[in-house]
Formats: structure tokens, C-alpha cells, sequence
């Protein structure tokens, strides 16, 4: 089993949008479909316990997918337990590499853009506090990242 962990700041915007997202096209690829578990988490615990930003459920619910979700934050047994950390901008990068490399394990981290080769710039923008179109905006830059990212995976598989 290959453990993707999604990651941002609080984990009520971004990661889970892209948790859902992406546990979504893993589903119907064959390939996948039983071999990868999908996660999120924050690297700060100020929205621990707190269920998914509004904006991002009424999205993801928009599509016909699970808005259910409790923010936690990545701790040093958790990012032991992934094979791949997806974060979503530099600051998160930082955060989660120095987090892995206290560990036993060392998981990969990598940017989600990074999958995106088609992508203008590194991070995904965070869009709390912004209008209901910037939660769009993140679905649509973490969609089109999708494509890479399940490429890297059946790699893996």
C-alpha cells in the first residue's frame, strides 16, 4: 500500500480539497484504485478538530464527493507512516522536510504544482479568506496536477 499524505498550513482548505480530489481519480483508476491511501493534514494544529473550510466542502459536495473531514496536523509518527508528501506551497515544503527528516522514515515531499507541467509558478495559492472563486482556482490548479501525480504513482505501484 503507497501512503500519499496531502499537506498545507491549517488542513481546511487546500489539502483536503486536493485529499478528495485526488482519492477521487485514484478510484477509478484501476491501477490504483486498492494500492494507494490518501490523507491530509496541516502543519500547524490552530484548526485542529475543525471539519473542512465551507467553500471547499460546498465544492467538493458540488461534484458529488465527501466533505467529511477533521483537520490534524503532521507529526513526526505520521509523516513515518507516508511514502509521498504532497504540499502545497514552499512554506509547507520547508515545514515538512524538517519534519520527515527528524523521523525514522524519510518520505518523499514534493510541491503539487510540481506534477502540473503546465503550471505558472510553484504554489498553490491559499485561498481562505478569499471569495468562494479562489477555492475554484485551487481545484482547478490541483486537477490539473492530477494527471502527473497519478502518473508518479502508478510508477510506484
Amino acid at each position: 500500500m503507497i501512503s500519499v499524505l496531502v499537506l498545507c498550513h491549517g488542513n481546511i482548505c487546500r489539502s483536503p480539497l486536493a485529499e478528495v480530489l485526488l482519492e477521487a481519480a485514484i478510484a477509478t483508476d484501476p491501477a490504483l484504485s486498492r494500492r494507494v491511501r490518501v490523507s491530509s493534514a496541516g502543519t500547524s494544529n490552530e484548526h485542529e478538530g475543525e471539519g473542512m473550510h465551507e467553500h471547499s466542502a460546498a465544492l467538493l459536495e458540488r461534484r458529488g464527493l465527501r466533505a467529511e473531514h477533521r483537520a490534524r496536523q503532521l507529526t513526526i509518527e505520521l509523516a513515518n507512516q507516508q511514502d509521498l508528501i504532497l504540499v502545497a506551497d514552499r512554506w509547507n515544503l520547508r515545514d515538512a522536510r524538517g519534519i520527515v527528516a527528524s523521523g525514522i522514515r524519510r518520505a518523499e515531499v514534493r510541491l503539487i504544482r510540481d506534477f502540473d507541467p503546465a503550471a505558472q509558478g510553484s504554489d498553490l495559492d491559499d485561498p481562505w479568506g478569499h471569495p468562494e472563486s479562489a477555492y475554484e482556482r485551487a481545484a482547478e490548479e490541483i486537477t490539473a496536477a492530477l494527471p502527473g501525480i497519478l502518473s508518479e504513482l502508478r510508477a510506484r505501484a
